[in-house]
């Protein structure tokens, strides 16, 4: 009765199960976390009241979305230097929908999406109701993170039915933004290839490290077929507010191809709700200081594993953007990150994610940088005491 590409599987996995058991023991300190609304970042009130005016009870269906929306949308990217018009945005109502778009745009059944490895396991789901198929390429560290361009050649060689790659700017979990020579890099592959390149910049608004974040890849004109996503969720902290966006960029000819089956696309679903699209100017220019909140969090607790780490047993691996932050733990005992998790989760009531959920290799664990700072501090102290007693 069920289609095969919605088979998979509802049982708890054996880490999830036993976690769920150690939860209904007690509560956890939660490290992980990692929607805004959760730990304490709140628009003022007025913000949503906002949403509903005289125009509430009319439907302005927009197959690409409000003008108005999309507007301000461009010329948000406009103020950072992009080069585009409102007319090249399409709105969906997350950045998920907003792939499943593009999948249905880019891909045949069996046709190969290329993504890397470490990464966010979402895509793996939507790849597989669109019945695409995902291929990996590496991700390499080495002081910092970077896209490994020879084995992501080496890859596209195996990958004859390849029409896209993903690009998550800044990656999620590693926190790398894509270097401005690595994307005229993938700017020629792709366009040499003729595949569409799908830029994921979600957490572009949050460096860690640099005063700024590097050229956007809309900063200058693009050789390939190139989409950049990105939504409210992160931008303003608004996950509850359904709204994302697609923008169109590359040569004229394609671009406008795309559009235009892009409006066919939307047109079928009408997915964004129109208050949200209506309120999209306010919303946005309300971000900047959610984010300046944000980031002042982010970069203390990052000072704190920076200043606490140094010298222990446990490495902090490089960030440049985003809100994880990356703990290498030594391999000792046998212990793999799962093994670990589920032990500081069970000896000092305290969760990481593990490493596995991103496929990281090596033993990993994760936390969520917009964890408050006294839960940081505490949770540092106990994953050190916990290392300390495998030494």
């Amino acid at each position: 009765m069920f289609s095969r590409r919605t088979a998979w599987s509802t049982t708890p996995s054996p880490f999830s199960a036993a976690l769920d058991r150690l939860r209904a023991r007690a509560p956890l300190l939660d490290l992980t976390v990692s929607d805004p609304t959760r730990v304490g970042f709140d628009h003022p009130p007025e913000l949503y009241r906002a949403l509903i005016d005289d125009r509430s009870p009319i439907y302005e269906p927009d197959a690409l979305g409000l003008p108005a929306a999309r507007e301000a949308i461009a010329a948000r990217h406009r103020a950072r230097g992009d080069q585009l018009d409102a007319a090249q945005i399409c709105l969906t109502a997350s950045t998920s929908e907003a792939y499943a778009y593009l999948l249905a745009l880019l891909c045949d059944p069996g046709d190969q999406v290329m993504l890397p490895r470490p990464g966010y396991p979402l895509l793996r789901y939507l790849a597989d109701l669109s019945a695409a198929r995902l291929t990996a390429y590496p991700l390499a560290y080495d002081v910092a993170w970077h896209i490994d361009l020879p084995a992501l050649r080496r890859a596209l060689e195996a990958a004859p039915r390849a029409r896209a790659l993903v690009v998550i700017a800044p990656s999620n979990p590693c926190g790398n933004y894509l270097d401005p020579d690595q994307l005229e890099q993938l700017d020629h592959i792709c366009a040499a290839r003729d595949l569409a390149l799908i830029i994921d910049e979600v957490f572009y608004d949050y460096p860690q490290g640099a005063a700024q974040p590097p050229p956007s890849p809309l900063a200058t004109p693009r050789r390939a077929l190139t989409f950049v996503i990105s939504g409210l969720s992160k931008v303003a902290a608004l996950p509850q507010l359904k709204l994302a966006w697609t923008i169109v960029a590359g040569p004229a000819e394609l671009r406008d191809r795309a559009l235009a089956r892009l409006e066919l696309i939307a047109d079928a679903h009408l997915s964004p709700s129109t208050l949200v699209q209506r309120a999209a100017p306010r919303l946005l220019a309300a971000a900047p200081a959610l984010q300046a909140r944000i980031l002042t969090r982010t970069r203390t607790n990052l000072a704190h594993l920076r200043e606490h780490l140094r010298g222990s047993a446990v490495t902090l691996l490089a960030v440049e953007a985003g809100w994880t932050a990356l703990l290498r733990l030594p391999a000792i005992d046998d212990l793999d990150d799962a093994a670990w998790a589920l032990h500081l989760a069970a000896e000092h009531r305290t969760l990481f994610q593990p490493g596995f959920f991103y496929d990281l290799e090596g033993v990993h664990l994760a936390l969520s940088l917009i964890t408050p700072e006294p839960d940081v501090i505490e949770g540092t102290r106990r994953l050190l005491t916990a290392v300390a007693s495998h030494l």
